[in-house]
């Protein structure tokens, strides 16, 4: 037989085999789509990793490198104390890898009785990668700042120190907010007014030291209760926490949650064209359809999805059913939009957003 009858017959079997090939594929495709394998945002749920195990990651933060976003957040079973800090990855937003438990207790961390809110920065200058995170412990009085890094972001995370921000004045929830080189302390302040400690009086912004590892200087602090009396209510300029702040165009937005435990609370914003203010006043964060509690979250942190087309902004809410028992999930993933320059929170109980155009739509109607 000569190689030309060879090919022929190739080209014969290849025929034959397309339809069952083509057949295959669509087989697959649509079995991904009945396995949930869409890339579907859903919640009102509990979410589990791709390895099958629940995920536990709340009040945390989270960086994108390339095509990856990375989620870093604290495991918060009931009536437990420090349990791990964890990392996640995701391409698509939906589906979510398990990388490792960062921060243990253990070592320098055995003596936490609590480690939360951690914060996630990348030092372009120095290539490291920091964790900064709110530490509280029996050796000192409420929470100091938890300092970390390491070379890769998945690796152990080697212990720096725990700071008081400033002087002897102690924390409370805390998030990180990057601009360029710049890094920053965003964090719930507590006042010593003589001699006594009243917690949650202020929102603060601290700039970082060059390599991200110490607090170099207060660029604001506000929206406190001046005085610590904590007979003074309604206080709705003041106990705020659950903060996080992101940059739109020329605009600061800074939002933050109400001091209600683990309960949900109503979001609030405010905005600002410098770090260092002047800040306008508290606003509430619009929902569509109305929600007196976000949507039965609070909220973490909001973190733009930039694409060839457009920008989504996810927000991204702590429902804490563990704790309080209301609804079903643990974390709560949302598109915020500007409407005639003010934010709006959009509920969908299952959505989809394309990471690499920055678009997202509706899979299931809101309820």
């Amino acid at each position: 037989m000569n190689e030309v009858t060879h090919e022929n017959d190739r080209t014969l079997k290849s025929m034959k085999c397309k339809p069952i090939l083509s057949l295959l594929v669509l087989l697959c495709c649509s079995l991904q789509v009945l396995s949930g394998k869409e890339s579907v945002i859903h919640n009102d749920t509990i979410w589990y990793d791709t390895s099958g195990n629940e995920i536990w990651c709340n009040g945390g933060h989270m960086i994108r490198e390339g095509k990856t976003f990375y989620w870093v957040g604290y495991e918060t079973r009931p009536r437990t104390g420090f349990r791990n800090i964890k990392l996640y990855s995701s391409i698509n937003l939906a589906d979510w890898k398990f990388e490792h438990n960062i921060l243990r207790p253990e070592g320098a961390l055995s003596i936490l009785g609590w480690a939360g809110r951690p914060g996630l920065l990348y030092n372009r200058a120095n290539k490291k990668y920091v964790v900064l995170f709110e530490a509280d412990s029996q050796k000192w009085e409420r929470h100091k700042v938890g300092f970390a890094r390491c070379d890769t972001i998945d690796g152990d995370y080697e212990f720096v120190r725990y700071e008081y921000p400033e002087g002897q004045r102690s924390t409370g929830d805390q998030s990180v907010y990057q601009e360029g080189g710049d890094g920053y302390l965003v964090c719930t302040l507590d006042k010593l007014i003589g001699g006594k400690r009243y917690l949650n009086q202020s929102l603060t912004i601290f700039k970082l030291t060059p390599d991200f590892l110490n607090i170099e200087k207060k660029v604001y602090e506000g929206f406190d209760n001046v005085n610590g009396d904590t007979s003074v209510y309604p206080r709705d300029h003041t106990s705020r926490e659950a903060s996080h702040i992101i940059k739109v165009k020329d605009v600061y937005y800074w939002f933050s949650s109400g001091l209600e435990g683990w309960n949900s609370t109503q979001t609030k914003y405010a905005t600002a064209t410098s770090l260092s203010g002047p800040w306008s006043g508290l606003k509430v964060l619009p929902t569509d359809p109305v929600s007196k509690d976000s949507f039965n979250t609070q909220h973490d942190f909001v973190i733009p999805i930039t694409g060839s087309e457009t920008t989504t902004y996810l927000y991204v809410g702590d429902r804490y059913s563990q704790h309080h028992g209301r609804g079903i999930g643990r974390n709560i993933f949302l598109p915020l939009v500007w409407e005639e320059g003010v934010p709006k929170l959009k509920w969908y109980s299952a959505w989809k957003i394309d990471t690499s155009t920055g678009s997202y739509e509706p899979k299931q109607q809101r309820q």
